[in-house]
């Protein structure tokens, strides 16, 4: 009797057509005849797909890399994310974490699958303000204001109202609000700032994190400290690397030298640890 038999891709011996199959026999169990030949190339050899990653956690923003691998040649991978608002991914494998939330990122070929786990956690405060500086609070920002307020040259302070809390001040008060105002025009005696607030503290961490925290809010301030020619010299401060902790991670618009630099060669004043914010 003719039958239609399955056999797999990985059997040792196949026959095309009809023909007879190759089995020992008994006495009691003749050979048979095929006429019909089905193969079924994966049901003894199963295609598998390997990721490099079950589960990844990052914060939004970043860029992960997933790798797929078979174990056959000649087979093309295809990713897909279930939850595109929260993790999407690219033909080669790359997963852009979007926002914060879970989603299943899926190779797939032939049916086959293998699912990696993502997790996107928020961004931390300090990146997004970081983010927000790049693009606000630049060198090129400063200086152009610092082109149309203009800079002190006189170091010897004839006037106190064009000293270099006035310069520094009217440059965080453009910077902050748009509107330019004449250096000369503001009385900077440390108490009675037009358009401003003036903090005393006590401390260097209190200073730094009245500084950061303006930043951090897209807005520059005016801060006290010393250099070698005075122990009075008011500067802007208009960003910061790292995690603003000490005076050195700041950046700063001196009137004297009317260029961006960085607080690193500054020290404090014996005056205390001033600071003005613009409201």
């Amino acid at each position: 009797m003719n039958k239609k038999i399955i056999i797999s891709a990985c059997a040792a011996a196949l026959v095309v057509g009809s023909a007879t199959l190759g089995v020992h026999a008994s006495v009691n169990y003749p050979t048979q005849s095929v006429s019909t030949l089905s193969i079924n190339p994966m049901s003894d050899c199963s295609l598998e797909i390997k990721l490099d990653k079950k589960e990844v956690r990052g914060s939004e923003g970043r860029k992960i890399t997933l790798n797929a691998s078979t174990n056959a040649d000649g087979y093309t991978v295809k990713f897909r994310s279930n939850n595109k608002k929260v993790a999407s991914v690219s033909a080669d494998g790359t997963v852009k974490l979007k926002k914060e939330g879970t989603a299943k990122i899926t190779a797939e070929c032939n049916g086959i699958k293998s699912v990696c786990k993502v997790e996107v956690t928020p961004q931390s405060a300090e990146k997004k303000a970081k983010d927000r500086r790049a693009k606000s609070i630049t060198e090129s920002n400063m200086s152009s204001i610092v082109s149309q307020v203009g800079c002190q040259v006189d170091y010897a302070y004839p006037e106190s109202t064009i000293m270099c809390s006035a310069y520094s001040f009217a440059y965080a008060y453009y910077q902050v609000t748009g509107t330019y105002i004449t250096p000369g025009s503001v009385w900077c005696d440390g108490c009675t700032w037009d358009g401003g607030t003036y903090y005393d503290f006590y401390s260097e961490s209190d200073m730094l994190s009245t500084i950061k925290s303006q930043i951090d809010q897209d807005k520059s301030c005016v801060g006290l400290l010393s250099m070698s020619t005075t122990d009075t010299h008011y500067v802007t401060f208009y960003g910061y690397t790292g995690d603003g902790t000490s005076l050195s991670d700041f950046k700063i618009y001196d009137p004297w030298d009317a260029a961006c630099t960085t607080a690193a060669g500054y020290g404090y004043s014996s005056n205390g640890y001033d600071v003005v914010v613009i409201n």
